[in-house]
């Protein structure tokens, strides 16, 4: 097999989330050997982590903002939410925009995690980059 192709087909396989050990097959079957096999699939996997970790930040700062924005929205609801009957719920519309929020806060704080797990153990990712990104 031509080389170039084999180290492209090794990295593809690496970025779509294919087990190492099954990659270090492939690469020594078609005639590597395995110190260059080891070797490639080192630098795959570390190109992987770096996009995983890329991923892991905008997540985080997408939560962040996305949770911070809810808290922050919801504090000033609560605060300032209040009509001449005590508590501000007593117009339309009122439930729903608190109900937004509440949505926002929880999706925020999911893709918070979700980031921070992504930059923290990029390896504990199995899927591919695109699913990952998505």
């Amino acid at each position: 097999m031509d080389p170039d192709k084999l180290i492209t087909e090794a990295r593809a396989r690496i970025i779509w989330g294919e087990e190492i050990s099954s990659v270090r097959d492939y690469l020594t079957s078609n005639g590597m050997s395995e110190m260059d096999a080891n070797a490639k699939i080192q630098e795959f996997n570390l190109e992987r982590n770096r996009e995983i970790r890329g991923i892991g930040l905008r997540n985080t700062l997408i939560g962040a903002a996305l949770f911070g924005g809810a808290a922050i929205g919801i504090y000033l609801f609560v605060t300032n939410g209040h009509n001449h009957s005590g508590f501000g719920y007593g117009h339309h519309g009122y439930g729903g925009a608190l109900g937004g929020l509440a949505i926002a806060g929880v999706y925020g704080l999911w893709k918070l995690m979700k980031g921070i797990i992504y930059l923290i153990r990029p390896q504990s990712e199995h899927e591919s980059i695109p699913d990952i990104d998505d």
